[in-house]
């Protein structure tokens, strides 16, 4: 009889293969998006969401006939967010209070224009989290700082059937990963092995 403990990689310490995780079970959330409005058109209207990226500077040092690399300041990359443009226009409204909290653009009523004095009161945080199927979620990336670098509201098309988009860069200081939130509730795919080794 096999058994789930019989598959996997031998000689690692374990046994069995681990569940991994699906890119469709996660939702997106927020915080002061557009000044603190309800951002939930936002979360159910989402798509897709890519996860953070982080990168080091590289920092050479010169000696004598040979080089060195350390690491230097690091930063993360914006990520991208795409939701759906729908006919009530609720989620698009909300995109709209954030641009207008970072300047006066879209809508715009007032003069010159007008950009928002600090950047404290137009930042937002969010949250993407991997979720277990249901609603509990096993992984968070907080993200902190964050405003809309870029709002593209998609094309429109007479020979297409395709929905309509608006699709988000957000820039943002600093991501926190949590991943201890589900690590001690997860086993081997097909639940842990029982019944000792299988027969010939």
């Amino acid at each position: 009889m096999s058994l789930v403990s019989d598959i996997g990689i031998p000689g690692l310490g374990g046994a069995g293969i681990l569940q991994p995780k699906q890119k469709f079970k996660w939702r997106v959330t927020f915080a002061n998006l557009g000044g603190g409005i309800d951002s939930q058109p936002v979360s159910v209207s989402a798509v897709t969401v890519t996860r953070p990226s982080i990168s080091h500077e590289e920092v050479q040092l010169d000696r004598y006939n040979s080089k060195i690399w350390i690491a230097g300041k690091h930063s993360f990359e914006p990520i991208q967010l795409s939701i759906l443009d729908s006919v009530d226009g609720r989620a698009s409204q909300v995109i709209q209070a954030q641009i207008q909290t970072q300047q006066l653009l879209i809508g715009a009523q007032g003069q010159y224009l007008a950009t928002a004095g600090e950047a404290s009161s137009y930042k937002f945080s969010m949250a993407i989290e991997m979720l277990d199927g249901a609603d509990t979620p096993i992984e968070r990336w907080s993200l902190s700082g964050a405003w809309i670098k870029e709002a593209n509201f998609d094309d429109l098309d007479y020979s297409s059937s395709d929905v309509v988009k608006i699709n988000l860069t957000i820039r943002f200081d600093i991501a926190v990963q949590d991943l201890s939130l589900g690590a001690a509730r997860f086993g081997n795919t097909g639940g842990l092995a029982t019944g000792g080794q299988s027969a010939p």
